[in-house]
This record gives structure tokens, sequence and C-alpha cells, in this order.
């Protein structure tokens, strides 16, 4: 009966989990009442955007798609009339302290780049005015090649036009990263110029494996549609350090690429046998000198 009881707190928090989550998320007045700082300019609505789709979108969808993923309460598309009932600053209070799974991004991002984020909403605020306007994305192809001797990656980029001509793409941004076994990492950014070339200096601090060998990829973002240009085995970066244990095919080669715990234990269990040895001929000894007394 005691054990009923104690459960029954539990079960019932678990039932009205969702009920309390969906209720209304309520916001300070005055934070409500803020207005965003930064001027509604495409430059930031654009950087806004690169925040979202790498912040928010994995959780509230594509804008307008109602994709959000499937959570409780569901996060809500920012495109919808739901989302525009809220102020400049509830939003940004609600970005800023999260609730829930939702994140708190004053940990994550700065001040301007949460109010970055409220722009790229506020672009989709029925009735407004919508300075980024989704385009079908450009056809575009891109070369590449790494001077390993300069520790540069050397781009060129083209876009596709009416007659189906490529001609240079200037002022492209162009993306660079390192392929690693679980994704791309990125390792920076750089534009095109009105030639549509651009040149990338690797960062010295690039690691590589331990050869220094590391495998570039170079991409446009999702405004092109462009094949990415992967650059296997590039001697570009610093060699990684391994320890090894193994050297010269001898286990224990030198002591100091053993850890004490491991030659504690190969020391202990060592002993242990060979005193289990001497206590069994020890027995042994006893055993045949009773039997001749006897």
């Amino acid at each position: 009966m005691h054990r009923k009881q104690t459960l029954l707190p539990a079960l019932l928090l678990l039932c009205f989990t969702p009920l309390v989550l969906s209720q209304d998320w309520p916001v300070p007045d005055a934070d409500a009442a803020l207005t965003n700082p930064l001027p509604y300019t495409l430059e930031h609505v654009e950087a806004g955007k690169d925040l979202y789709m790498l912040n928010c979108k994995s959780c509230h969808g594509d804008p307008g798609k109602n994709n959000p993923l499937a959570l409780v309460p569901s996060p809500v598309d920012i495109a919808s009339e739901k989302m525009h009932q809220n102020s400049a600053g509830a939003l940004f209070y609600k970005i800023s302290n999260g609730r829930g799974v939702m994140s708190a991004y004053k940990a994550i991002l700065s001040e301007n780049e949460r109010w970055q984020v409220v722009h790229f909403v506020r672009n989709y605020k029925p009735g407004g005015e919508a300075l980024l306007v989704e385009a079908p994305p450009i056809i575009a192809k891109l070369l590449a090649s790494v001077n390993e001797e300069q520790a540069l990656v050397e781009i060129l980029a083209e876009y596709e036009d009416e007659n189906s001509e490529f001609k240079s793409l200037a002022n492209a941004p162009v993306l660079v990263s390192s392929k690693k076994a679980f994704g791309n990492i990125e390792i920076g950014r750089v534009s095109t110029n009105e030639n549509g070339r651009a040149e990338f200096n690797i960062p010295e601090s690039l690691i590589g494996d331990e050869e220094g060998y590391v495998s570039i990829v170079v991409s446009l973002n999702e405004n092109y549609e462009a094949r990415e240009v992967a650059l296997e085995r590039a001697r570009v970066g610093k060699p990684k350090e391994v320890p090894r244990l193994i050297r010269g095919e001898v286990l224990w080669s030198t002591n100091e690429n053993v850890s004490l715990w491991l030659l504690l234990s190969y020391v202990l269990a060592a002993g242990g046998s060979w005193a289990v040895i001497g206590y069994v001929i020890y027995q042994i000894v006893k055993i045949k000198r009773y039997s001749k007394l006897n």
C-alpha cells in the first residue's frame, strides 16, 4: 500500500506534464516591451538565417513547411500566426531563456546573434516586409585544388545563366571544411572575387592524421545547387600525435609508454601466479614427506 502511494505522485506528474508544457509561455512585461536594437536589414536577416539553420531548424523545421520535430509540446513553425503573436522582445526572451527541451541560447549565442534570429523570424510575419525572398537555388559548379607548399586552397566558382552558359560567380560565399569520420568540420569561409576566384589559407592549427594528411571539402551554401569538391589526403595539417604502447614490435618497449595501473596489474598478476605455483610445490613436498614418515 505504501508503495502505491509513493508511485501515485510520479504517475500524476507524468500524465500532466504534456498539459503543463502546452500552456502559454508567459513573458515578463518589461521583456516583452523590448525592441530590437539592430536595424531590420537584409544583412541581419541573412545572419539570423544562418544561426537559425544551425541551431533551430532541427526542432522548428523549415519556415512555412510545418515540419517540426516530434516533441511535446510541438515546436512552433516560425512562419505561423502563433509565432507572430509574440512581440520582438518576447521572442528574444524565449530564445534567450529557453524552456523544457529548448535550450537557453543566452549561453550559446551572443546578444546580437539572438536579435538577428528575431529578425529572421520577423521576415516571415504575415503582412510584414519580407527582405529575404526564398528563390530556387542557382545552378553552379566548383573547381578547387590544394597548393601543399603554401597551404592554400585555390577555388573557381561559376554559375549557369539563362542561356545555359557558365560564367564567373562573383561574391559567392565558399565554405571550406575538413572531412572527419562523423561529418565535416568547418575550418573557414571565403568569398569569390569578380572573376569567381578565391584563395583560402589553411590555418596552421589544423590537425591532420599521423602524417599530416587532411581531406578538404569545398562547398557553396544552400542558395546554390553545386556539387561539393573533395580534395582527398592533402598534406597541409599538423601531424597528430598518437601515443604508442607498441614500438619496434616490442610490447613493453619503454616504461613511460605504460600506464601505472597497467604495470601494477601486470606485476600483481605475475606475482600472484608465482605465489600459487610456489604454494602448490610446497604442498606437494609436504605430502611426500608425510608419506615417507608413514
